[in-house]
């Protein structure tokens, strides 16, 4: 195996130098490949409405979490602290037992390729999801009917976010640009400084607005920093001595066998497919049906989506008027084009902010009940399946009197009865009208 000889950033490796990288490279590889055997025995559509999301287990290997970002809620610092010094102390110890080495030109080839592959496998998932807007859905009818001080800061960002898809696809095309320059070894260093300009900001805006991915963005500005390192000194020599100045540039690496090269360069590209290429088609395919890993994908009944109003509710045949405090009596229900039902009650809600639970209809805001439903259109049966505690389920039968109006009657969470007449309302929102 050899390596070309290339300009190097240091006349030498110093000490320091030589376990500042074996550190580096043993981060880019524990932080990378899923060596848990928890990994492969998780429930793959755990957190997830989309249960029939088939290339789910893309995003299972792309989101693979090292086990400081699980606790917490995804803002382990103690732990993302602990697993550097570790790192450190590794590369410590791997420099006392290897001190006979060399050539540190070969191990950087391999941590430079560990980091960058480490960057584009979870940025790639980032950057499509942005491109056809898929990660910050345009809010939903609930979410539309649900009081603004009802979210919670992070939720709210990813719903303003997805009222302004031009913003969501510019910032996904620029991810997905610093993806691709990452991938290639000419590029590497300005796929670097622009992941460094992207993760910056995310990086704050998951603190200022508890996000859910601050220590993942963290994680992988870390990665670009590592590759930015080497030129550390040569950077401050363009910027501020305004010198000309070359950047260091690591050749390929070459095998003696030309299998080897052969079989690297065929995982490159099985790589850029699998993760670029069909990802990428895949979530074109998923936004062009209209449709969001966010969200279910089963559609809801026909027509029926829009706001209603609970002009009368019935419970065990006793009229419950619409009174202010009342924690029995539906306020309104929203039928979502998607097999979701939401309903206003108004009564206590806990709040849910679960990171495993990002990508469901109840995370990070309170005020309404969610219920997946599943209906049997010729006897006219609903079945409604809480979606936060799906042991939880009510029997309805429902009747269309007209477009305007439906019938609901059967059996709630406690075996009570129930009767109830919706009234549709058409309303308007400013938010879903300026994208007209």
């Amino acid at each position: 195996m050899s390596l070309p000889k290339a300009p190097s950033a240091f006349s030498s490796w110093k000490t320091h130098e030589k376990i500042a990288l074996r550190a580096a490279l043993i981060y880019a590889i524990i932080s990378t490949i899923p060596f848990t055997p928890e990994f492969y025995q998780q429930d793959f559509d755990a957190g997830f409405n989309v249960n029939s999301y088939k290339f789910r287990w893309l995003d299972a290997l792309s989101q693979n979490k090292p086990w400081f970002f699980e606790s917490q809620e995804g803002k382990n610092y103690t732990g993302w602290f602990v697993t550097v010094a570790i790192c450190l102390l590794a590369g410590w110890a791997w420099d006392r037992l290897d001190r006979k080495r060399v050539d540190f030109e070969k191990l950087y080839y391999w941590f430079y390729t560990a980091a960058r592959y480490g960057i584009a496998l979870r940025m790639s998932w980032f950057a499509w999801a942005k491109v056809f807007p898929v990660q910050m859905p345009f809010p939903t009818i609930s979410q539309l009917n649900t009081n603004l001080g009802d979210f919670t800061p992070g939720k709210l960002y990813w719903l303003t976010t997805g009222v302004s898809p031009f913003f969501e696809v510019f910032a996904g095309f620029f991810e997905l640009v610093a993806t691709l320059f990452i991938l290639f070894r000419r590029t590497t260093t300005l796929g670097a400084l622009m992941m460094v300009a992207i993760l910056v900001p995310i990086w704050f805006v998951n603190i200022g607005y508890d996000a859910g991915v601050e220590l993942a963005s963290l994680h992988i500005l870390t990665l670009s920093l590592m590759l930015l390192a080497r030129d550390g000194k040569r950077f401050y020599e363009i910027l501020i001595e305004h010198k000309a100045v070359a950047l260091t540039y690591v050749p390929k690496i070459t095998f003696t066998q030309n299998w080897k090269n052969s079989t690297l360069l065929a995982l490159k590209y099985a790589f850029i497919f699998m993760f670029i290429i069909h990802r990428g088609y895949s979530y074109g395919t998923l936004y062009a049906s209209g449709k969001t890993f966010k969200l279910p994908l089963d559609d809801g009944l026909a027509g029926f989506s829009g706001f209603y109003h609970v002009a009368d509710f019935k419970l065990n045949s006793n009229t419950i008027p619409d009174a202010i405090g009342d924690t029995t009596r539906w306020q309104n229900v929203v039928f979502e084009k998607f097999n979701s039902i939401s309903i206003k009650i108004d009564k206590p809600f806990k709040l849910n902010t679960k990171n495993s639970i990002r990508t469901t209809e109840y995370y990070g805001n309170i005020g309404r009940y969610y219920y997946g439903y599943s209906a049997d259109t010729i006897h006219k049966l609903l079945v409604l399946r809480n979606r936060a505690d799906t042991s939880s389920k009510l029997l309805l039968r429902y009747e269309r009197v007209d477009p305007n109006k439906i019938l609901l009657s059967g059996t709630n969470e406690a075996k009570d009865s129930i009767y109830v007449v919706l009234n549709k309302i058409n309303k308007k929102y400013p938010l879903e009208e300026k994208r007209k």
